[in-house]
């Protein structure tokens, strides 16, 4: 009996053990064996390289930026200040923040690919409505002003509900000093955005980059698969011309797609054989900026009294 128990949990133990070890299934199926997706695979991949690099400049920018924002404020009390600052770093890395910015991102993308439709249909309008009113005035350069700071407002209100530290400010105000409201709110802003890039949105880039790459072989297949089809179409003495023309798109694009792809996939594996690193430094010097920040936010608390 006791050596059956001890198989018993034995046999468990390792159950649970596999389990531990067993990565979960993924939610959904692979785009590699789609001829649409495989032709835009090399530019989406550079986009990932291109939206990484853009993420570390933004951040380190920012980071560039924190000692400064205690001497932008007027009178107030610092230890809330300290506070806003905690709060707001800690949103960055909170899943309701992260939600908000992955909204927020893809809106932003849509609408600057989209623009330049969307101010030609509104300004479209816009004109119209004026000729009706006997108006001559050129309105397409103000419609698209007045559309750019519609969405960039929109967008900073609404990710402004995911971080904390806007909501204590509000709360707060008077102890901050209704003066300081508007900067502090933009710092909020920053210290979020940078935290959330430094521990999250460059890893989320790597394995993108990761999985896509995983995706090389098979997109290559498809790609093959294609132009193979395409080409048959071409040489086709019975097709109607509408397909060949649509062939000839066809074999063109997977023939750049190809190319791209080597290209795209080599230094995409060179990226990530450096990101790991880079990411590790980004997460070092952002730690040392926010405790620099805390540190100099202390020392302003010392020598400043807190706001009546």
């Amino acid at each position: 009996m006791a050596n059956t128990n001890i198989a018993r949990l034995l046999g468990l133990f390792l159950c649970l053990a596999a389990g531990c070890s067993q990565k979960p299934e993924p939610l959904f199926a692979s785009s590699a064996d789609q001829a649409s997706y495989a032709e835009r695979y090399p530019a989406g991949m550079a986009a990932v390289r291109t939206r990484y690099a853009d993420d570390e400049r933004l951040a380190r920018e920012s980071m560039g930026k924190f000692d400064g924002y205690p001497d932008e404020l007027g009178p107030t009390d610092f230890s809330h200040v300290s506070e806003v600052v905690k709060r707001a770093d800690a949103s960055g890395k909170s899943a309701d923040f992260v939600r908000g910015m992955e909204e927020a991102e893809v809106v932003q993308r849509f609408y600057d690919e989209e623009k330049q439709s969307i101010v030609q249909k509104v300004g479209g309008s816009v004109a119209y409505a004026a000729k009706e009113k006997q108006c001559d005035a050129e309105l397409s350069g103000p419609v698209a002003g007045a559309l750019d700071k519609a969405m960039e407002k929109q967008l900073e209100d609404r990710l402004r509900t995911h971080n904390d530290a806007q909501r204590y400010i509000e709360d707060h105000q008077d102890a901050l000093g209704k003066p300081n409201v508007e900067k502090l709110q933009k710092q909020a802003d920053s210290v979020a955005i940078t935290s959330y890039i430094a521990h999250v949105r460059l890893k989320q880039h790597k394995a993108e980059l990761e999985a896509m790459i995983g995706e090389a072989s098979a997109v290559q297949k498809t790609l093959d698969r294609t132009l193979n089809e395409a080409n048959a179409v071409l040489q086709d003495p019975n097709a109607q011309k509408g397909a060949k023309d649509v062939a000839k798109v066809r074999a063109e694009s997977a023939q750049q797609a190809k190319a791209a792809t080597e290209v795209e996939v080599e230094q995409a594996q060179a990226a990530v054989n450096e990101i790991e690193s880079r990411i590790a430094q980004i997460e070092a010097d952002y730690k040392k900026a926010l405790e620099a920040l805390l540190a100099k936010i202390d020392e302003k608390a010392k020598q400043a009294p807190a706001a009546q």
